[in-house]
C-alpha cells in the first residue's frame, strides 16, 4: 500500500495525477470521491493499493482494469 499525502494547495485530482504519472509499475487508478472515501481500518483503506490522504480524510483508490 501506497499512501499520496496532498499538500495544503493540491486537489483530489491533482493527486490522482500525479499518481497516475508516477506510478513505478505503470498502473493507473481511479476513485469515486463519494462511494471511495474511506477511514482508518476499514476494509476499504486496509485492501486500497494506494490511498490519498487530503486534509487527514482518505480515499482508497482501484486499479483501472
Amino acid at each position: 500500500m501506497n499512501i499520496h499525502l496532498c499538500k495544503n494547495d493540491e486537489t483530489l485530482e491533482q493527486a490522482l495525477d500525479y499518481i497516475n504519472e508516477h506510478d513505478s509499475e505503470g498502473r493507473k487508478y481511479t476513485f469515486d470521491k463519494e462511494k471511495d472515501r474511506c477511514y482508518v481500518g476499514d476494509e476499504a483503506f486496509v485492501s486500497a493499493p494506494v490511498l490519498i490522504n487530503h486534509k487527514n480524510n482518505y480515499w482508497a483508490l482501484h486499479i483501472v482494469e
